[in-house]
């Protein structure tokens, strides 16, 4: 919920979304939100001071039977109203839960004494220890240090804790990077940028990353002068670093659509002309090199028929429901991509085959799916997305006219972010609807600012 609150640093007010409940089950995006460090996180507009804000915190995983609460000490609450806060949130998710999906724990939540153990208890349902977390925190007080350090210091604090600069450590400074740079601070980024290059370079893993970027670089521009990426390119790349395997394991998974028959047979080719050159080693490693894509395939057809299965049970368990609504919104954190590939796929087969009944009942599921994930859906981005689909101005312009309190600068710099990340990705036509929705809202501003 929007929230009005108080820059500590400068007093401004300001409003920014507040969640106290995390019902997986519902809104799984919320539970990627709290594990990237974005849930209750505010920006002051005025001087970009930002924190977490304290707030009381119910999560629900049905998945994992989790239900605890952490209520922050420095709300400095007593005992009589944090109960009576638990209560109502309590009471709110049981109320959200059909009665067929209510559990016993759901009337006992697990408190939890520090921000800390509640992380603890969610990573772990990701698989992530104490211990990893532990690291974690270390790597992040790392490159704090770092960051602020001068070149010796940086030199002492790089040979003390060699150990913790690895592939974690290098997500964390690319994070970091990108936060920094929507803060608009020139000199952090620099500074950032300066560090992530001398790591790149004095480090095992960094000249390792670096050799990958490269290589990755490489495949990506031969495969967008040729219009594509096709077996024989991709075989040419891989045959080019096959003495570095996990860069080739790096290079087969991004060109995996690209490992057809076609492409084994190249591999196969050139193991045998080697073979028949008599460089007999060369032609068994490079034959290794392909048994281990060939598992690495085998593995990734098995885990895609796997999730397709998967998508297709859920898809099942919703037709069988007497109430489609309560079925579709139980399994929402189960609702994917792939799942509305499964939908539509099966949909069109009904219509094929005449099965009409059956037609129009997957048709309905994906129209209350549709509706769930607009209500879920911020009206900023629901605005967003209408007016790229608009087929014309005209359109748009009906649209900006019947949300005028939605068109501001804010929504501007994330349609100038997306042209950056739609230019990068080389998606050209995305980009200039964007251009144009884009100059369109700043004439709609600039028409507000003179009146």
């Amino acid at each position: 919920m929007q929230t009005q609150i108080t820059c500590p640093n400068c007093g401004t007010p300001y409003m920014a979304d507040v969640y106290q409940i995390i019902d997986v089950g519902r809104q799984p995006q919320l539970k990627e939100m709290l594990l990237s460090g974005q849930l209750n996180f505010a920006v002051c507009p005025n001087c970009g001071a930002g924190g977490r804000i304290a707030t009381p915190l119910l999560y629900h995983d049905p998945a994992h039977d989790i239900f605890m609460v952490h209520v922050p000490p420095e709300m400095n609450l007593d005992q009589v109203r944090r109960e009576e806060i638990v209560g109502q949130l309590v009471q709110q998710v049981v109320n959200q839960t059909p009665p067929e999906k209510r559990r016993g724990y759901m009337f006992n939540p697990q408190t939890m004494l520090t921000m800390q153990s509640f992380m603890e208890k969610v990573w772990g349902t990701e698989g992530v220890t104490p211990e990893m977390l532990a690291r974690q925190q270390r790597q992040v007080d790392l490159l704090r240090r770092m960051a602020t350090a001068s070149p010796d210091v940086q030199e002492i604090l790089l040979k003390e804790n060699v150990r913790d600069i690895d592939e974690t450590f290098f997500s964390i400074l690319r994070a970091q990077i990108e936060a920094t740079s929507q803060m608009s601070d020139a000199n952090q980024v620099v500074g950032l940028l300066n560090l992530q290059a001398k790591l790149m370079t004095e480090t095992e893993i960094g000249r390792k990353l670096e050799k990958q970027q490269m290589a990755l670089h490489a495949l990506n521009r031969d495969a967008k002068k040729a219009g594509g990426l096709s077996p024989e390119l991709l075989a040419q790349h891989i045959i080019a670093n096959e003495e570095d395997e996990s860069l080739v394991t790096t290079l087969a998974l991004t060109g995996r659509a690209a490992m057809t028959y076609d492409f084994f047979t190249k591999l196969t080719d050139e193991a045998e002309k080697r073979q028949k050159a008599g460089d007999t080693a060369g032609a068994e490693h490079l034959g290794h090199v392909r048994d281990q894509l060939l598992e690495i395939q085998r593995e990734m057809q098995e885990a895609t028929q796997q999730v397709l299965k998967a998508a297709q049970d859920v898809l099942d368990d919703i037709l069988k429901a007497d109430n489609l609504d309560e079925a579709v919104n139980a399994n929402m954190g189960r609702i994917d991509d792939l799942f509305m590939h499964v939908l539509e796929a099966r949909q069109a087969h009904a219509e094929q085959s005449g099965r009409h009944e059956e037609s129009e009942k997957l048709r309905h599921i994906q129209e209350i799916i549709i509706s769930q994930m607009q209500s879920d859906t911020p009206p900023e981005v629901q605005l967003l997305t209408q007016l790229v689909s608009a087929a014309n101005k005209q359109e748009r312009e009906q649209i900006i006219q019947s949300a005028p309190g939605l068109v501001s600068d804010e929504l501007v710099e994330v349609i100038d972010m997306l042209r950056e990340q739609a230019s990068s990705a080389g998606q050209t036509e995305l980009g200039d609807r964007l251009s144009e929705v884009r100059a369109e809202l700043k004439a709609k501003l600039a028409l507000a600012g003179s009146h």
